[in-house]
């Protein structure tokens, strides 16, 4: 089993016994979030974009998560969240912080991050959403679940929430 296959178990052993309530799918691989509309793989969930962005100093991480079809503005959120610059964080950055690779980013990554420094960022929207639909680090599965579950884990793990309208 490879690294990241090793990371989605992981992922899904702490689901289970965290008791959340969940769905897994597995499926050909998906190389953006947009694919999983062509291909019929929303599974009556939100589908968004998952961003790890980071300060020129790196002293802050973010994990953002926002609807699928809308522009996360990068400017607009550095300012919102009182720093200068955002930028896409180096993947050995990803893959110490959330022990994830680019192309399967999402916030059960955040179940890595021990320590609880990544920085979340949903979008405000998804307070309304049922559901959403999420990697578990591999981009040939997904997981769908609550979105006040998945807002609860990211809680208890210790990490700060914010919310932001893109």
């Amino acid at each position: 089993m490879d690294e990241m296959k090793e990371e989605m178990e992981k992922i899904l052993r702490t689901l289970k016994e965290k008791e959340v309530d969940f769905e897994e799918y597995h499926h050909e691989a998906l190389e953006n979030v947009l694919e999983r509309e062509e291909k019929d793989l929303c599974f009556d969930a939100a589908i968004c974009k998952n961003l790890f962005v980071t300060t020129r100093k790196r002293d802050r991480v973010f994990l953002v998560m926002v609807e699928a079809h809308k522009k996360a503005d990068l400017h607009r959120l550095a300012q919102a969240l009182g720093t200068t610059h955002l930028g896409f964080a180096p993947q050995e950055l990803l893959a110490e912080r959330l022990g994830q690779k680019p192309g399967a980013v999402g916030p059960l990554g955040i179940l890595h991050d021990r320590q609880g420094t990544v920085e979340v960022v949903f979008d405000e929207s998804l307070r309304t959403a049922r559901r959403v639909a999420m990697h578990p680090s591999v981009n040939t599965a997904t997981v769908v679940l609550p979105f006040a579950q998945l807002e609860g884990l990211i809680r208890k793990n210790g990490n700060l929430i914010y919310f932001m309208n893109f």
